[in-house]
């Protein structure tokens, strides 16, 4: 089969590369010049701009991302693994609460990272082990799905805020107000459960565009494939059997084809198509959490205690040292998820934000100076109970979708649009 993928994003290249490994030629359609979608490289190539790479939002995987992790192996030649600094699972607060995980065997690494937590109770402590003890007992698989803040509401105060709550907003980008206990109650048992590398992080030590949409492009164009770049996918027409993609100065006819874009640019190819009114209808509900990211840096940046620090007041926020991932010397990325009042603060107010935790976390510092402030408004969907998710496939014949908004047990994070590329193919694959 001849097969076209709308979209270069991390979901669009998975099924590309499952695709292309079943023998099938693949040609990938990238409106922008830089791959990788909504995890992606800002800007050109560093070596061409002749400064560091930022991406337009800084992220963090998890251990548990096993098919990123195969699909990396996949197309580099070296370990999935050399992209990332890889550390243990570890929270740390500077207003006094820490947990980490030690190098133990699970589930003995996850006890031990909750019974000698530092900042919280012994009867705190036991609260959170009670809590995960009750999730294994009923598979993560809650029978009726409901708020996260609803199914946290008998967790002391200090764990809720400073545990789940961090984890919920960093996986789900959804406040606990909204977000889906059934959805978080998932990523818990990949993450917590299982082998103790599953609740690694692994912080990216290059761009999001270096680290697999780029080798993958590249290991498509070795087996068979192609991928245009600056080719904004206007309209699809059915072609007989076929189906016909077409752009600004140019057309090609596809056997099948995968849309593997945001939900909105979905919408916008979905609309024309008779058979697919409901399904863009649907598509419409769905509502959006923004990520915002700053890159800041120092004359001289102090020794962090990890490479990864957090504050809860007054919004979450998590400091990266971008010294220990990426090697630029005295530079952090700060990332507040999800809504909240932080998206009104203008730069002036960022850069003092930004300066209180670090004083608080290191004394007295000169104040740091802003590289670059960035928002993606519509970054993830809000991942709430009940929510629509669309099918892999379509009403219409031979069209099929890929994204992480796609039906599935995972949130929208990298590992949930790879997954769902992969899962597209399969499906894709298997029809007649």
């Amino acid at each position: 089969m001849n097969i076209g993928i709308i979209g270069g994003g991390w979901s669009g290249f998975a099924a590309a590369v499952e695709l292309a490994r079943a023998a099938h030629p693949v040609t990938v359609y990238e409106a922008g010049r830089v791959l990788g979608g909504r995890a992606r490289r800002m800007g050109g190539s560093p070596e061409a701009s002749g400064g560091p790479s930022f991406d337009n939002g800084q992220h963090i995987l998890a251990g548990a991302y096993s098919e990123t992790l195969r699909l990396m192996e996949t197309v580099s030649s070296g370990s999935s693994t050399s992209g990332f600094l890889r550390l243990p699972l570890a929270l740390d607060y500077p207003d006094g609460v820490r947990i980490r995980a030690p190098r133990l065997p699970a589930p003995l690494h996850l006890a031990a990272a909750l019974l000698f937590a530092r900042g919280l109770t012994l009867a705190e402590k036991i609260s959170a082990i009670r809590f995960m003890q009750a999730l294994k007992r009923i598979g993560f698989a809650p029978d009726t799905d409901m708020s996260v803040a609803e199914a946290l509401a008998g967790q002391p105060t200090a764990v809720r805020r400073y545990l789940w709550e961090s984890i919920c907003v960093a996986a789900l980008n959804t406040p606990i107000e909204q977000a889906s206990f059934r959805v978080f109650a998932r990523v818990l048992q990949d993450a917590l459960t299982g082998k103790a590398a599953n609740s690694d992080f692994l912080i990216p030590a290059q761009d999001l565009s270096a680290l697999f949409p780029e080798p993958a492009a590249a290991w498509l164009e070795r087996n068979g494939g192609k991928v245009k770049t600056r080719t904004r996918i206007s309209s699809l027409q059915r072609s007989g059997q076929q189906w016909k993609v077409l752009w600004d100065d140019g057309e090609a006819v596809h056997d099948r084809i995968v849309i593997a874009t945001a939900p909105a640019h979905a919408i916008d190819l979905l609309s024309p198509l008779n058979d697919c009114r409901e399904l863009v209808r649907n598509l419409d509900t769905l509502s959006y959490q923004p990520i915002l990211t700053v890159y800041a840096d120092y004359p001289a940046l102090p020794a962090f205690p990890t490479p990864l620090i957090g504050w809860v007041d007054p919004v979450p926020l998590f400091i990266f040292d971008m010294r220990a991932s990426r090697g630029l010397a005295n530079t952090i990325a700060v990332v507040a998820s999800a809504e909240g009042p932080h998206l009104d603060w203008d730069d002036a107010r960022w850069i003092n934000e930004i300066d209180a935790r670090m004083q608080q976390a290191f004394g007295p510092l000169p104040p740091p100076r802003l590289i670059r402030r960035v928002t993606e408004k519509r970054a993830t969907f809000t991942c709430a109970p009940g929510m629509f998710r669309p099918s892999l496939t379509t009403p219409c014949q031979d069209l099929f979708l890929a994204g992480d908004y796609v039906a599935g047990p995972y949130p929208a994070t990298i590992e949930g649009a790879v997954r769902s590329g992969v899962q597209c193919a399969q499906t894709l694959l298997a029809t007649p």
